[in-house]
């Protein structure tokens, strides 16, 4: 019987512990335009000057932290622990030239017939993901080589 309640007991501890470390691995704190690091308030104020902060978190996931930013016209960044963009979707306008690499443009306007509105661009392990215009994912690799379509 005593053998029976001490397994519950320290069932019942193990679930608090685990509830306790998956909630306390992961968390999202709103701060001040202010607190986000230099180079992210750069970054925003060098391609999208024209609109405001609405919004920004610290994520603190595991030790590593990331911040993320929607602004007045919904587009929404993330940055790493530096201010370092790692992705900007713009929703419904178009990614600006500077952010997008010259490669991938270059090759965009020879793909996409036409041309084509980059509306996200998210850095990947060893590449780039770019959102276009008609719902295509495209990768591309470090150096702005296509690598292949998702859809």
């Amino acid at each position: 019987m005593k053998t029976i309640v001490l397994k519950n007991r320290f069932a019942a501890l193990a679930a608090v512990l685990a509830g306790i470390m998956a909630l306390t691995s992961c968390e999202e704190h709103r701060i001040n335009e202010s607190r986000l690091p230099d180079a992210a308030q750069e970054f925003i104020s060098q391609y999208f000057s024209g609109e405001s902060v609405v919004y920004a978190e610290k994520d603190r996931d595991d030790r590593v932290v990331s911040y993320n930013v929607r602004l007045s016209d919904g587009t929404e960044i993330e940055f790493d622990e530096d201010g370092v963009w790692t992705s900007v979707d713009c929703q419904l306008s178009q990614v600006p030239d500077g952010i997008v690499p010259a490669q991938i443009l270059s090759h965009l306007q020879t793909y996409v017939p036409g041309g084509t509105k980059v509306f996200s661009i998210e850095k990947k392990w060893g590449g780039y993901e770019i959102g276009i215009q008609d719902g295509r994912d495209l990768i591309y690799d470090a150096d702005g080589q296509f690598v292949r379509e998702d859809r």
